[in-house]
């Protein structure tokens, strides 16, 4: 089957109660980025995970038409091994937008 119709039927809420992980990773430069669907979940709503990977970018290269989505499950024998992104904190950035206006 297709890899993106098997995305287009999972969504982010079902990654995370199967217990899976979400491995990201850029084909341009080969870099492979893995987070935890629940991280994901305090960021954006539950969509599916076709839609979730078109929102990617690469931090080294910095281009985001080459990034690939697949769902991974975790092994006994992964654990400890993998290194996994975890959301940390989730910072606010203030900024002023002004309009001119007349008095």
């Amino acid at each position: 089957m297709n890899e993106a119709k098997k995305l287009r039927g999972w969504s982010l809420r079902d990654a995370a109660e199967a217990g899976q992980l979400l491995e990201v990773t850029c084909q341009f430069c080969r870099r492979t980025y893995r987070f935890f669907p629940r991280d994901l979940l305090q960021l954006t709503t539950n969509v599916s995970l076709d839609r979730l990977a078109g929102r990617f970018h690469c931090e080294r290269c910095n281009r985001g038409d080459y990034m690939n989505l697949k769902v991974v499950q975790i092994w006994g024998s992964e654990i400890g091994k993998l290194t996994v992104r975890r959301l940390v904190r989730i910072s606010t950035v203030k900024k002023p937008i002004w309009e001119d206006g007349v008095l």
